[in-house]
C-alpha cells in the first residue's frame, strides 16, 4: 500500500533533491497520479491534470 502523505510533506521531501521548481512539480504530479503516494488531508484522493496548469498549451488556448 502506498504511503499516505500531505501535499506539504511530499513537496518538502521532493524539493530536498530537486534542481528546480519545475522538477518538483513534475515529480509530485507523477508520484500522485501513478499511485506511488496517496495524498492525505484536504487533497485526499486528488489527481492532477497537467493540461490545466499554467504554461501548458491547453491553458493558453
Amino acid at each position: 500500500m502506498p504511503p499516505r502523505v500531505t501535499m506539504l510533506e511530499l513537496v518538502t521531501a521532493v524539493a530536498e533533491s530537486a534542481k528546480s521548481e519545475a522538477e518538483v512539480m513534475a515529480t509530485v504530479v507523477h508520484m500522485v497520479n501513478t499511485g506511488l503516494v496517496r495524498l492525505d488531508g484536504k487533497l485526499c484522493g486528488a489527481r492532477f491534470d497537467l493540461r490545466q496548469l499554467p504554461g501548458s498549451a491547453a491553458y493558453a488556448a
